[in-house]
């Protein structure tokens, strides 16, 4: 079914968890199918006792409609968001075509989720973030790991503003608080917890690269989306926009 890694020492994570998808469906076309996915995702999660990062990969799944990106992705965000979780998980996909992509952005814009994708290796956000929280996720995505006076320190913000914003990262489940003050991005806790060679193969042959709360957080409403953002970036999105 997957592959299990042991994340860095300083991250939080007990478990880098590493799912084929396509291991159990090659086509995910109903709704009974997305939930056997879902199940058996939250039985590895289980299994796991800890702090958990799983990466979903949708390598080689041919179909896949909305009724299954809602009970394997979207169910799946909702329940590890909620106050009453059963553990601390957080997730990431990868492997996911363009077609793919589309049916999933448009599930996470409908139930206001956001979710970390690798794109050929790169992370990128998915879902309606508003404009200052993907800045804030990109920020964190520079440094990699930071607790928040050094992120103040590097962005030029108040070191209340930025714990604020590193705590929203959290509950978003975009970053992994390290049980201090730290908090680290889910492209680091990736890059700490698997092997220094080239990348990771799966069941099915899809590569895992390297590099790679509260339940409604504050400032949830009320922004518009923006463009999707790949962390590494540079120029002026180093700049926290007006009124951060």
């Amino acid at each position: 079914m997957g592959e299990t890694g042991t994340g860095g020492p300083n991250d939080g994570v007990r478990a880098v968890l590493h799912t084929s998808v396509a291991t159990f469906y090659s086509n995910l076309v109903t709704r009974p199918a997305g939930q056997a996915v879902r199940v058996a995702i939250e039985d590895q999660l289980r299994e796991a006792q800890g702090t958990s990062l799983s990466i979903l990969d949708f390598s080689h799944v041919g179909v896949i409609d909305f009724s299954c990106a809602d009970e394997v992705i979207a169910k799946l965000l909702r329940k590890y968001m909620s106050r009453d979780r059963p553990s601390e998980a957080f997730f990431v996909v990868q492997g996911v075509s363009r077609d793919h992509r589309d049916l999933i952005e448009t599930v996470l814009q409908r139930q206001n989720l956001l979710l970390v994708a690798l794109e050929d290796g790169r992370p990128a956000l998915w879902g309606p973030a508003p404009v200052r929280l993907r800045w804030a996720w990109h920020c964190l995505g520079e440094l990699g790991q930071a607790v928040a006076h050094e992120f103040a320190s590097a962005r030029g913000l108040r070191v209340a503003t930025a714990a604020s914003w590193l705590k929203r990262l959290a509950s978003w489940r975009l970053a992994v608080p390290d049980g201090g003050q730290g908090f680290a991005s889910l492209p680091a806790v990736l890059a700490r917890g698997m092997p220094p060679d080239c990348g990771r193969v799966g069941p099915t042959g899809g590569t895992l690269p390297n590099g790679a709360a509260e339940t409604v957080p504050a400032g949830r409403g009320g922004e518009s989306p923006a463009p999707t953002v790949s962390a590494g970036g540079s120029g002026g999105e180093g700049r926290p926009p007006a009124a951060l």
